[in-house]
């Protein structure tokens, strides 16, 4: 059993805002070899008052009984949270058997090893997603990176921490869209939870002239269970704060045995389209 903490800028719920930490969620608690341990919650695709209040609701919605959900960073440079405080605890309690999938900026990790230096030295390991190696655009839209740029200082901390890294960077996240044919096999899902799915995909439409939009906190959260579904690519990321505060990722071949597994490649998409529904048909929302 996987014993997992969720560190999420959820905003699944509110009009025009991001929905895939929600589906993230979902799919961890669909999971029977994954233990959700608790959720911290940072701003970033919103407020760090709507990221909250959000992910309290979905919990307490579809969840688990008295699931811990921290209130964490709210800027770039916020350090000592409720969030860091249960991350450097849990880290403390579970010595080697924590992951943490962080699918927004990084200022709880960041925040949590201020508060224990050893804090990245007791994690199993930390899988996450941001960065970009070019530009991305995404239909007639040009986008700018999110995560990794939103607390660069916290990203540079974590993309160097001597614990395992694996960072899945926009490039590889454009090989998962989500499109109209896959909301029709929701069919297992509420009309409510199925709208919400059907209007981010309408404003995908509207805003960028594209059927679909993509997993992207998805591919971190699959890779926990099945890693041999990506392509293994060690390396070492020599970006500087000033590159990653835009979010820039300048990877080099690895010298050693230590660096960022940056997976390339998904290797079955029809199969991680298979687990992620497979995950999605156990959790009544």
């Amino acid at each position: 059993m996987e014993k997992v903490i969720f560190d999420c800028d959820n905003t699944m719920g509110l009009r025009t805002k991001e929905i895939d930490d929600g589906l993230a969620y979902y799919y961890l608690l669909g999971r029977p070899d994954i233990k959700l341990m608790g959720i911290t919650t940072t701003f970033g695709n919103g407020t760090i008052d709507q990221v909250y209040t959000q992910t309290k609701q979905l919990v307490s919605e579809v969840g688990i009984p008295d699931l811990p959900v921290k209130r964490g960073a709210g800027q770039r440079y916020d350090g000592s949270t409720p969030a860091a405080h249960f991350l450097k605890e849990m880290a403390a309690a579970y010595p080697g058997e924590l992951t943490i999938l962080a699918t927004g900026p990084l200022g709880n990790l960041r925040g949590a090893q201020e508060l224990d230096p050893d804090f990245f030295n007791n994690i199993k390991q930390i899988i996450c997603m941001g960065g970009y190696l070019r530009s991305v655009r995404l239909g007639r839209r040009q986008v700018k990176e999110l995560n990794l740029s939103a607390d660069p200082e916290a990203s540079h901390l974590v993309l160097n921490a001597p614990c395992p890294v694996t960072l899945m960077n926009a490039q590889i996240c454009l090989q998962a869209p989500f499109t109209w044919g896959d909301l029709k096999k929701l069919d297992f899902w509420s009309v409510e939870s199925r709208w919400i799915v059907r209007r981010w995909l309408i404003l995908h439409g509207i805003f960028c002239g594209i059927g679909n939009f993509y997993l992207w906190d998805l591919l971190p959260a699959v890779y926990i269970s099945f890693p041999e579904l990506f392509n293994n690519n060690l390396i070492t990321i020599t970006s500087s704060v000033e590159d990653l505060e835009d979010g820039t990722l300048l990877p080099v071949d690895v010298k050693s045995n230590h660096g960022v597994n940056m997976p390339a490649l998904i290797k079955d998409f029809d199969l991680f389209m298979k687990i992620l529904f497979d995950a999605w048909s156990e959790i009544p929302v």
